[in-house]
């Protein structure tokens, strides 16, 4: 009984060390969709749609080509950049698979056949976007840790909605506006066309800031405003 005591207090400590941060985000120079909380862009060339849901801040990004010729978006030319800090967005995972052959001639003839799965990590710099057609592109290597420093005297104790019914959840809750939040960053976006294999370059940056976030020892499925995959919300896991 003193042993089951023991792991169950263990079991507690540990939990107890880590807050999940949930993150709501605004932007300055993008139209807001408030049904999904996606950020969407849109000029007589292309229509380019933010999305943030999930864990460690996934940027989901969708461009429509709305030219009757091919739109090129570079990724090497297009990075995250918070904190003077810059992230590209050139990066990708190729997955290869396939089968191999082989004959040798010795004393006699062999043959043997194998397969190959196997993945090669690539820089996928460019994407090619057909006229009047989307593409989407999920970047998942910005570093999540940057969105953990928020000073904890700038939370208040508040209540938010559950996501089961119920009483409101007790959790600390900091809001901001873009002049005085701590977490701010950019997303800068490169596309262009060609003319006579002459790049005509466009770049695109938006501007993001963390507007409001809560704390809590309760994961995101426990309220009510981060069950519906809003484009808007991402949370992180912080440790203490």
């Amino acid at each position: 009984m003193k042993t089951l005591l023991i792991i169950c207090a263990a079991i507690a400590l540990l939990s107890s060390c880590s807050t999940y941060q949930m993150n709501t985000l605004s932007s300055t120079n993008t139209v807001h969709n408030e049904q999904t909380g996606e950020f969407k862009l849109e000029n007589d060339s292309v229509k380019i749609l933010y999305s943030f849901a999930g864990e460690n801040v996934p940027i989901r990004i969708n461009i429509y080509n709305k030219l009757n010729e091919p739109i090129y978006a570079d990724w090497e030319r297009s990075a995250f950049v918070m904190n003077k800090k810059s992230t590209s967005y050139a990066d990708g995972v190729l997955q290869v698979n396939g089968t191999v052959s082989s004959t040798s001639i010795g004393r006699g003839i062999r043959y043997s056949d194998g397969s190959i799965n196997a993945q090669v990590t690539l820089p996928q710099n460019l994407t090619f976007i057909p006229p009047h057609s989307q593409i989407n592109k999920t970047i998942t290597n910005v570093d999540s840790r940057e969105f953990q420093y928020i000073a904890d005297t700038l939370f208040a104790k508040s209540e938010v909605p559950s996501g089961f019914g119920g009483n409101d959840l007790k959790v600390k809750m900091a809001k901001f506006e873009k002049d005085n939040s701590p977490l701010v960053f950019k997303s800068y976006l490169t596309l262009y066309t060609l003319n006579n294999s002459v790049q005509k370059l466009i770049t695109y940056q938006n501007d993001f800031y963390v507007s409001e976030a809560f704390r809590s020892s309760l994961g995101p499925e426990n309220f009510a405003n981060f069950g519906d995959n809003r484009g808007d919300h991402f949370y992180i896991k912080v440790t203490d």
